[in-house]
């Protein structure tokens, strides 16, 4: 039987905060992972947003940026809240971010969008997976929305590891079980490197959890190369990112 929680997973963005927050300059995060999740969220502008394993407030920034009213941005590394919180500092424009375990964070307020990138990967168990689904309906307001992304458990494990070409990708069971760890793998355009686990759920159970919080509409998403992205690169460049996508877009909304 597993834990509760996942296995530090704050421990270990303490120890990768530096190399983690880097890989954001990778084009496969500004070009795919940025317009994406924008496409999802938006329309921003003046609605409350509230930013599940924030990390460096990268994302909060960016729907922020698009518009939103109100970002607020969770995260359980205390490094990473540091480094979202210098970011502010430097470049002041009304995000705020405090350490939290998604897990089972109750703020006592709601929000018009959660938001999350690179949080439900985390969950082992159908029943971790429950306790991230029964926090963003917490934290949604009635008729308001969750959009996210996640590592893509739909992919076929053949194609694991084509997002090396990109910098980033994973490696796993040639026929994953649930719960199996798929390792992640950075590696930054300056030479710095990361690796941490993620865990294999089926896609059944993404939609049961979401389902059983309350959590309707639960869709995967394509995800979407920018324009910008497009005719910065060779042609053929995303062939790979677009066929064999290690990254899925999810959304869901709480009833009204």
């Amino acid at each position: 039987m597993t834990d509760r929680n996942p296995p530090d997973v704050g421990g270990t963005y303490d120890r990768i905060a530096a190399e983690y927050s880097k890989s954001i300059e990778l084009p496969l995060r500004v070009h795919f992972d940025e317009p994406s999740l924008l496409k999802l969220a938006k329309p921003l502008d003046g609605k409350s947003v509230l930013d599940l394993a924030c990390g460096d407030g990268h994302y909060t920034r960016l729907v922020k940026q698009a518009g939103a009213d109100e970002a607020l941005g969770i995260d359980l590394s205390r490094e990473m809240v540091a480094l979202a919180e210098a970011e502010e500092r430097r470049t002041p424009i009304g995000c705020r971010y405090q350490m939290g375990n998604a897990s089972n964070l109750d703020l006592g307020r709601t929000f018009d969008l959660v938001v999350s990138v690179y949080l439900l990967n985390y969950a082992r168990t159908k029943a971790e997976l429950l306790d991230f689904c029964d926090t963003i309906r917490r934290h949604l307001k009635p008729g308001g929305r969750f959009v996210g992304l996640t590592l893509n458990i739909t992919l076929d494990p053949a194609h694991y590891a084509d997002g090396k070409h990109y910098g980033v990708w994973f490696t796993g069971p040639a026929q994953p079980q649930e719960g199996d760890p798929l390792t992640v793998h950075i590696a930054n355009t300056d030479g710095s490197t990361a690796s941490f686990d993620n865990y294999y759920l089926t896609p059944e159970t993404y939609a049961q959890a979401f389902a059983e919080a309350g959590l309707q509409g639960f869709a995967w998403r394509p995800l979407q190369v920018s324009k910008e992205g497009l005719a910065a690169f060779p042609p053929g460049y995303w062939d790979s990112a677009l066929a064999y996508p290690i990254t899925i877009g999810v959304e869901a909304r709480r009833g009204a």
